[in-house]
């Protein structure tokens, strides 16, 4: 299970839709709270040579504070509940963990018992016969 399956485990948290959601999430809004900084910083080298001329007037974040809403995203990210995770937490308290962990995981489970029942690593399987 150690070998095979927590890369499974790993790859349901990370594929999980609340969490895919949640990285987009970030993704749109530190883009914009960037693009907003850097077309401010142009706007100000502008002014500085055609005395004030250029505003921010017609971005779509004309009075937008794209800061606060990247940092709602943010505490948004931190703050948010996986179900994937819950399922593995549940699993984790009982005593049979592993049987559990197996159970929710069934379909990478069978992927690893087909192969190494005579995978010809080495190990014995049920058509090789015992060389000496």
């Amino acid at each position: 299970m150690r070998d095979h399956d927590i890369g499974h485990i790993v790859g349901a948290i990370l594929d999980a839709p609340e969490n895919a959601a949640a990285v987009e999430e970030l993704k749109q809004r530190a883009w914009e709270a960037g693009f907003k900084a850097g077309y401010n910083r142009c706007i100000s080298h502008m002014n500085l040579l055609s005395h004030g001329k250029f505003t921010d007037e017609r971005p779509g974040f004309h009075g937008v504070d794209t800061e606060a809403r990247l940092a709602v995203a943010v505490a948004a990210y931190n703050d948010l509940s996986i179900s994937a995770i819950e399922e593995i937490d549940k699993c984790l308290k009982a005593e049979d963990y592993v049987d559990r962990l197996r159970l929710l995981y069934n379909d990478f489970g069978e992927e690893e018992e087909e192969e190494t029942a005579g995978s010809g690593k080495g190990d014995a399987g049920t058509s090789d016969t015992k060389k000496d």
